[in-house]
């Protein structure tokens, strides 16, 4: 495990949190140029985590994706637009910093695992939830997303394993259809829910109820 961030009190943080869930002392890397090449020498599969506040994980999230390598962001002061920001530019998963002990645990596992991971804590559910506890940045986003229609069980269908990491081919003999069908299905799920990018779309289903992991 990689702990890829430049603030220092940030990093000593969560590597405390991290040995309180029960994880190893992780390797920590303070550039995105040294987690690059650490990325480029490592032989083992690797999984990054980075974080703080929005923009600044950004430039050690792209070298990750460039690398392949699955990422959790952990955001201080973390919105629901802003966890959606960094899911839609390549982490597989985007939690409050202080999300709970046991969901910090269980994150990595569920990253390996192939699956997207999107803050649910009593106060992120609050937040989405409750139209007026939405803050400045979060507002427009909320009121784009109430508008949304519902998904049909396929489209659900099809989400769900899209969520799972699966290709539109993958899609597309899982359920015996064309992948021009699965692309049509993707293409009026984008349109429903106001979203452009499969990562986005897999978060706000979550969010809206549509989707369970």
């Amino acid at each position: 495990m990689i702990l890829a961030a430049a603030a220092e009190l940030f990093q000593e943080r969560l590597c405390r949190r991290l040995l309180d869930a029960g994880y190893e002392t992780p390797t920590e890397i303070t550039s995105p140029a040294a987690l690059g090449e650490f990325l480029r020498e490592c032989e083992a599969d690797a999984l990054v985590l980075t974080g703080g506040d929005w923009p600044a994980p950004r430039p050690f999230l792209r070298v990750a994706v460039r690398a392949a390598a699955p990422t959790i962001v952990l955001l201080n002061a973390a919105t629901r637009r802003i966890e959606l920001m960094a899911l839609s530019e390549g982490a597989q998963a985007a939690l409050d910093a202080d999300v709970p002990a046991t969901s910090l645990a269980a994150a990595p596992t569920a990253v390996q695992a192939g699956l997207i991971v999107l803050d649910q804590s009593p106060r992120a559910i609050s937040r989405a939830l409750d139209p007026n506890s939405l803050d400045a940045d979060d507002a427009p986003f909320g009121t784009a997303r109430r508008s949304a229609r519902p998904l049909t069980a396929r489209e659900r269908e099809i989400l769900s394993l899209v969520a799972g990491g699966t290709s539109n081919k993958g899609v597309a003999r899982a359920l015996a259809v064309s992948t021009n069908t699965v692309k049509f299905h993707l293409a009026a799920v984008f349109e429903k829910l106001a979203v452009t990018t499969r990562a986005e779309a897999v978060a706000e289903a979550i969010r809206r109820g549509d989707l369970s992991l």
